[in-house]
C-alpha cells in the first residue's frame, strides 16, 4: 500500500468514527425524547464542530438544518470561549442562526486536558414555545413576537448541573411544559453523550494526532468535492420560484419570489447570491440566512457522489450571500415560523440553476414534503402532523418517487397508530393520489390522499402551498397536480386556503388533504418514441 493510499484509508477511518459518533448522538436524543415530533418524526440534528466553527461530521438527520449548527457555533464563539467542562449553551434566537423559535440549539465544548478538540452541537424542534397559537407556528404572524419566546445564548447547564431557574422560564412559556422538559432533558443528555464520546476519540488518538487528522480530513474531503465540481461548467446561471400566499379562499393570492444566481468559478467554487429575491414580508415565510445556506448545501449535495461525507469539505466550496431585508435574509424581528415552505423553494431554485451548469443531471420540481404540516390543538394536546408528503420530481435519470419527504426536510411520517393513540382523531384513509405526478419521459411521483376525522373540539392551523400551480416539470415534462385542503362537515365540503390559522373544528369534522405530485421530466413525445 502506498503512503498516499494509506493516508486516505486512515482519514476515511477517522471520518467514519466522527460520523458514527454524530449519529449516535442523534439516536440518543431520539430514544430519550418525549414528544412524537422527535421520537417518531426525528426532527432533530447533531453535529461535531471544529474549534474554527467548521463541520467535522453531521448526523444523517434534517438537511434543512445542514448549515445551521456550524453557523450557530461560529456566532456563539465569543460566548463559547468562556465555557468550561460540562457547560452547555442554549439558544433559539434567529439572530444567531436558529431557523425559527421552535428550534433550540445547544453548543458544548470538548475539552481534553486543556485542549479544545471542538464542539458538540444539537438542534431539536420543540412542539410549543409560546406565541399566539398552539404549536408556535401561526401562519398569520406579522412579527416574531407572535411566534413564541426568544432565548439569547445562555448557559442551560453549568459544570454538568442544569440551570433550573432558566429551565423554569423556558417551561413557563410553553403550553406543553412536561413535553418540553422531557425533550430538553433528552437534548442535554444527548449533548453530554456526544462530549463523552468525542473525548474518548481524542484520547484514543492523542491530542496532537487528533488535531492533525481533523485538519487533514477536512482538506482531503474538500479535494474530493472540488474534483467532482469539475462537472459544472463555469459561468453564471439563474432560476426563480414563487410561493403563493393564500389565507382566504375567496381572495386572490400574493406571490413571493425567490431568485438564485449561481456563479461557477474555474476552480469549481460556487458563489450563490439570493439578493434578487423579494423583500421580506410581514408573514412567517421568511428564511434566515443560515437556512438559505443550508438549502444551498443540500442542493449541491444532490449533485455529488453518495459516498462523499457531509462536512466542511462541501461548505468550503459554497459561498451564499444575500442583501439584508430580503425574504431569504430578513432583518429581525421578521416572523420566520413557517420558513420551511419558502426554504424548499430556495433549494429547488438552486437545484434548477445548478442543473443548468451540470453536465449530466437536472430535476423537476417536487411537492414540498413535510414543509406542509397541519397543527390541530385540542383540550389534551397539540397534534403536529408531518405526514403530508407528496411526490418527488423526476430527474434526467429516473422517475420521481411516490409520497416521500423532500430532500430538504427528510422527516419521518407520524405513524397512524401512534397518532390515533396520542390524539382524539381517526385516520380514515391514506392512499396514493394516482395520476398526480406530472407526465413525461420520466414521470413525477404521485402525492397522497389523507382523510383525518377529528373526534373532539379543536382549532386547526394550516401551512401549505402549491394550491394554484403544481411542482413544475422540466425539459418538456408536465407539472404535478396542485394541492387541495378541504374541511368536510355534515357532508358539506368547504375548500380551505392553504395558510390559515384558528379554524374551529367540531367532533366529526373531516380534514381532506390532497398533496401535490412531482413534476415530470422530458416530453411525452420522447416517451412515445422510446416505446
Amino acid at each position: 500500500m502506498t503512503g498516499t493510499a494509506k493516508s486516505a484509508v486512515t482519514l476515511q477511518v477517522f471520518g467514519n468514527a466522527l460520523h458514527g459518533l454524530a449519529n449516535e448522538l442523534q439516536v440518543s436524543m431520539i430514544r430519550a425524547a418525549y414528544s412524537p415530533i422527535i421520537k417518531e418524526m426525528f426532527d432533530c440534528s447533531a453535529g461535531l464542530i471544529s474549534p474554527d466553527g467548521e463541520y467535522l461530521a453531521l448526523a444523517d438527520g434534517i438537511p434543512l438544518q445542514l448549515g445551521v449548527l456550524s453557523t450557530v457555533a461560529r456566532e456563539l464563539a465569543p460566548f463559547a470561549r468562556d465555557l468550561g467542562p460540562g457547560d452547555i449553551l442554549v439558544t433559539n434566537d434567529p439572530a444567531t442562526g436558529s431557523p425559527h423559535l421552535n428550534d433550540y440549539l445547544t453548543v458544548a465544548p470538548v475539552l481534553v486536558d486543556g485542549y479544545l478538540a471542538g464542539y458538540v452541537s444539537t438542534l431539536m424542534h420543540h412542539a410549543d414555545v409560546g406565541g399566539k397559537t398552539p404549536g408556535s407556528m401561526p401562519a398569520d404572524a406579522t412579527e416574531m413576537f407572535a411566534e413564541g419566546m426568544r432565548c439569547p445564548p445562555v448557559r442551560l447547564v453549568r459544570a454538568g448541573q442544569v440551570n433550573e431557574e432558566l429551565m423554569s422560564v423556558l417551561l413557563a412559556n410553553s403550553r406543553l411544559p412536561g413535553s418540553m422538559r422531557g425533550d430538553l432533558d433528552a437534548q442535554i443528555a444527548g449533548t453530554l453523550v456526544g462530549v463523552e464520546r468525542m473525548t474518548q476519540l481524542v484520547r484514543r488518538y492523542g491530542t496532537a494526532v487528533f488535531d492533525r487528522l481533523r485538519r487533514e480530513y477536512l482538506d482531503y474531503c474538500e479535494a474530493l468535492v472540488r474534483a467532482e465540481l469539475k462537472e459544472f461548467r463555469p459561468g453564471t446561471y439563474a432560476a426563480a420560484r414563487a410561493l403563493e400566499l393564500h389565507h382566504d379562499p375567496d381572495s386572490a393570492p400574493e406571490l413571493v419570489r425567490v431568485h438564485a444566481e449561481v456563479g461557477v468559478a474555474d476552480d469549481g467554487t460556487l458563489a450563490i447570491d439570493l439578493s434578487g429575491s423579494d423583500p421580506q414580508i410581514a408573514l412567517p415565510f421568511n428564511v434566515v440566512l443560515s437556512n438559505s445556506r443550508s438549502a444551498a448545501l443540500v442542493a449541491l449535495r444532490c449533485f455529488l457522489s453518495d459516498e462523499l461525507p457531509m462536512n466542511a469539505g462541501i461548505e468550503r466550496c459554497v459561498r451564499v450571500t444575500c442583501l439584508p431585508g430580503r425574504v431569504t435574509n430578513p432583518e429581525l424581528p421578521a416572523p420566520v415560523g413557517a420558513r420551511a415552505a419558502l426554504a424548499a423553494l430556495v433549494n429547488e431554485a438552486m437545484v434548477d440553476a445548478m442543473g443548468q451548469a451540470h453536465s449530466g443531471v437536472r430535476a423537476a420540481g417536487s411537492s414540498g414534503g413535510t414543509t406542509m404540516p397541519y397543527v390541530w390543538a385540542h383540550a389534551d394536546g397539540i397534534l403536529i402532523d408531518n405526514s403530508t408528503t407528496g411526490g418527488m420530481g423526476a430527474t434526467s435519470r429516473r422517475a420521481g418517487a411516490n409520497v416521500v419527504d423532500n430532500c430538504v426536510t427528510n422527516a419521518m411520517s407520524y405513524p397512524n397508530e401512534v397518532l390515533e393513540q396520542d390524539h382524539p382523531v381517526l385516520i380514515e384513509e391514506v392512499r396514493l393520489r394516482r395520476g398526480s405526478g406530472g407526465g413525461g419521459r420520466h414521470g413525477g411521483g404521485d402525492g397522497l390522499v389523507r382523510r383525518v376525522r377529528f373526534l373532539a373540539d379543536g382549532v386547526l392551523s394550516l401551512r401549505g402551498y402549491r394550491t394554484l400551480s403544481g411542482p413544475p416539470g422540466a425539459d418538456g415534462g408536465a407539472d404535478g397536480a396542485v394541492s387541495r385542503w378541504t374541511l368536510i362537515r355534515d357532508g358539506q365540503e368547504r375548500p380551505l386556503a392553504p395558510q390559515q390559522t384558528g379554524i374551529t373544528t367540531l367532533p366529526g369534522d373531516v380534514l381532506l388533504i390532497e398533496t401535490p405530485g412531482g413534476g415530470g421530466f422530458g416530453s411525452q413525445e420522447e416517451t412515445a418514441d422510446e416505446a
